[in-house]
């Protein structure tokens, strides 16, 4: 369930925390700038555990090229699946940079990924079909959005995190002493992280096993040009 504050409302969290609500030295384009930081920072500590609050999923259309664009807001991908026409999913295996020599020329249905640049390559290349790409997004730019905005900060040690960072930047600016800022905003972080953990505290991991093993299992044809799922 979301926690949501709006952007001033936490602005105004973070000049009272630093005792700057008069402080013609910080205005309000820093303060919107540091809760844009902060926030970027809170968006990446949730990613990086696996929590999943923040994801999306892009379409790819199959036209028979090799690789396609990455969305303009891609941060890290989570998985790709083929998709049929009665909406079953098949993931996709991401190939090592080792594995580029297997498919060659190629075609047929995709059965891995990988990324080169900023685009994804599908394997083997596929002349049609549809495909899910399930990823993170970049964090939301806070930096000159209206005060009405809404922030979801997931959960109170988010906005502990956010409002204390803020305050430890706006006194920095100042000269004032960080020390206490700075520790309550590391704890925050700290607890945040851990509640994100607990998210999937449950979630047995499983062993994940797939057929596809450069055909040497099963699909591709050695010595063919053709793939076989």
């Amino acid at each position: 369930m979301a926690f949501t504050r709006t952007v001033g409302q936490i602005v105004e969290l973070g000049q009272r925390r630093a005792d700057k609500q008069t402080d013609s030295h910080v205005d309000t384009e820093d303060w919107k700038g540091f809760l844009s930081e902060l926030y970027g920072e809170l968006h990446a500590a949730a990613v990086d555990v696996g929590a999943r609050y923040f994801e999306t999923e892009a379409t790819i259309t199959a036209t028979g090229a090799s690789s396609y664009s990455l969305p303009s807001d891609h941060l890290t991908t989570i998985g790709v699946d083929y998709v049929d026409s009665a909406s079953n999913r098949q993931p996709l295996v991401e190939l090592m940079v080792q594995e580029r020599w297997a498919f060659g020329a190629v075609t047929g249905q995709a059965q891995m990924f990988a990324f080169t640049g900023t685009s994804i390559v599908l394997y083997p290349k596929p002349a049609s079909g549809t495909y899910y790409h399930l990823y993170a997004p970049q964090p939301t730019d806070y930096s000159s959005s209206s005060n009405s905005t809404s922030v979801d900060l997931l959960n109170t040690h988010g906005l502990s995190f956010v409002v204390w960072g803020m305050a430890a930047l706006a006194m920095h600016k100042g000269d004032d002493n960080q020390q206490r800022a700075m520790f309550e905003r590391d704890a925050a972080k700290e607890r945040f992280t851990e509640a994100a953990v607990r998210r999937a505290l449950t979630m047995p991991r499983r062993k994940q096993t797939n057929s596809v093993d450069l055909g040497l299992e099963s699909g591709f044809l050695p010595g063919s040009r053709s793939w076989n799922p």
